[in-house]
């Protein structure tokens, strides 16, 4: 300490953290080491005493007081008197210092009056080995019996405890045992701190999962909400092209059974097919209809092989374990097949529409069924923009799809394509 603070006023660089702060002294006293002197006629303690004196008389607020071993070198009874003497004058002088001793009196002296602190080298009682950790505020102990025992003097100990007293030996028991309770505090504080670290990434990556969950969630909602608004479009569509169709053919039953036919088609493909739940201790064999747990698809076991079963799912063959699957009701009935038709028409319109109609070379008689059921298909897949394309000639094409085109109601305006891409032999029409 003294080599670091002399170093400081000295201008030098100091191993010191970033967080130190550092004073400035007028004076710094030291007083280390045996200074006995046969010449001078000094005793060690002699040579401390001077030293005392000198500090006493010339120290002040601005003062650096290092004192090792103070009240050494005589009798400790009254060595430790004078030393606390001492003490307690440089404390009234608000003299900065450190001072090392092993006498009680001074641990004593330390804990009752303010402007000064205990403090103590943190030592291992069980491997009796210095920890070179430095604890402020509490006394240390001297563990002079610990190490008396490990130097071989364990025969004698006994005698010694009985000689020092009970009182003194009972004290020394508690500050030794008070400080293995500090290391062991410090160590359990240690883990605690160590686990919160743990605990708080923890927490934070719950949170993090939570929310990606959370996301995911709104994402699947939102895009189970647009396949709803979709679906409902087109159902809202079919229902409106099957009043226009009940309308134009003037409430025919046989139009009208077709019609209703169509739409319970139509309601029948929305709505899930219920199954038949059954115990899944049942014995799966071949030809049976099975799922896996948790799953909604269903497919027929086509071989067993051991403990896992090959089960055909649509186009595709899979290998799973029996302990996977379980009995299904859904097989592949009249029902099932027509609502699947349905949907699989309904999947080949949009996939084989186009929105540019030819009707060059037709009848006038052949046109208006075949651009009727054309208007029909675009509304009821949702496409915007049509051309039909019915060339120039004499203009009797092009007459008979304006007119037809003027009394659909789906029909949002209509006109000549562009001279570049086919002129008046184009009409581009525009739904609703």
């Amino acid at each position: 300490m003294g080599l670091i603070q002399y170093m400081v006023q000295c201008g030098l660089l100091v191993p010191l953290t970033v967080k130190s702060r550092v004073g400035i002294f007028q004076n710094i006293f030291l007083d280390i080491g045996d200074q006995q002197s046969i010449e001078n006629d000094l005793s060690t303690y002699s040579s401390h005493l001077r030293n005392m004196r000198y500090f006493v008389e010339k120290a002040n607020e601005k003062t650096l007081v290092l004192m090792d071993e103070l009240g050494a070198g005589t009798d400790p009874n009254f060595g430790g008197g004078i030393a606390e003497a001492i003490l307690k004058n440089l404390v009234d002088k608000k003299v900065w210092g450190v001072a090392t001793t092993h006498y009680y009196n001074l641990k004593l002296f330390t804990d009752q009056h303010a402007g000064i602190r205990n403090a103590a080298m943190q030592f291992d009682s069980k491997r009796l080995e210095p920890r070179f950790i430095l604890d402020i505020g509490k006394p240390g102990s001297s563990f002079a019996l610990e190490i008396a025992r490990k130097t071989g003097l364990g025969s004698i100990i006994k005698e010694a405890e009985d000689i020092i007293g009970k009182d003194l030996t009972g004290l020394e028991s508690l500050i030794k045992k008070v400080n293995d309770e500090r290391q062991a505090l410090t160590k359990r504080e240690r883990e605690v701190k160590e686990k919160e670290i743990r605990y708080r990434d923890l927490l934070n990556k719950y949170n993090q999962l939570n929310q990606e969950l959370e996301l995911r969630k709104k994402e699947i909602i939102n895009k189970a909400k647009e396949e709803a608004s979709t679906l409902l479009r087109q159902t809202n569509k079919e229902i409106e092209k099957t009043i226009r169709h009940i309308k134009e053919n003037r409430a025919e039953k046989k139009e009208t059974r077709r019609v209703r036919q169509s739409l319970e088609g139509l309601e029948k493909s929305v709505k899930p097919i219920e199954e038949r739940a059954i115990r899944s201790n049942e014995k799966i064999k071949e030809g049976d209809y099975v799922k896996m747990i948790g799953q909604d698809v269903s497919g027929k076991v086509v071989s067993l092989k051991g403990n896992s079963a090959v089960v055909q799912f649509g186009d595709m063959r899979s290998s799973i374990k029996l302990e996977k699957l379980v009995k299904s009701s859904a097989r592949e009935d009249k029902t099932a097949k027509a609502n699947r038709s349905f949907g699989v028409d309904l999947l080949a319109k949009q996939t084989n529409f186009s929105t540019t109609l030819d009707v060059r070379g037709m009848r006038v008689d052949e046109i208006i069924p075949v651009l009727d059921q054309f208007l029909d298909d675009a509304v009821l897949l949702g496409h915007g923009g049509l051309r039909i394309l019915h060339g120039k000639g004499e203009g009797v094409l092009r007459k008979v799809v304006s007119e037809r085109l003027k009394m659909n109601k789906y029909v949002a305006s209509f006109g000549h394509e562009h001279i570049e891409r086919g002129g008046d032999g184009v009409t581009t029409i525009v739904l609703k």
